[in-house]
């Protein structure tokens, strides 16, 4: 999806999941759909940072950003078994070489 000229991409994350999309944004028109967690940014793992790190990984990414998206419902099933620990700190957050 592309950014729009303020630099949105139109949708909202609580806990890393779409919880809104705005109406006639990028995000909109590329079919993006609320209760899907975001897993990466641009190829970039975001699963466990906080909305305000997500938030600042989307700012800094450039016009255009490919999201990786997952149901709420697999999401759930897959992290219920981790630790918090691992969920937070171990993952690699890195951004990819490209």
């Amino acid at each position: 999806m592309h950014k729009d000229s303020s630099g949105q991409v139109g949708f909202f994350i609580k806990k890393g999941k779409i919880v809104s999309v705005v109406k006639g944004s990028s995000a909109a028109r590329n079919g993006l759909l609320t209760n899907h967690y975001v897993c990466e940014v641009n190829g970039q793992n975001v699963i466990g940072l906080k909305d305000k790190k997500i938030t600042e990984i989307l700012t800094t990414a450039g016009n255009v950003i490919t999201l990786t998206l997952i149901p709420t419902v697999i999401y759930e099933h897959m992290v219920k078994k981790l630790s918090p620990l691992l969920l937070h700190h171990t993952m690699d957050h890195s951004i990819p070489d490209i």
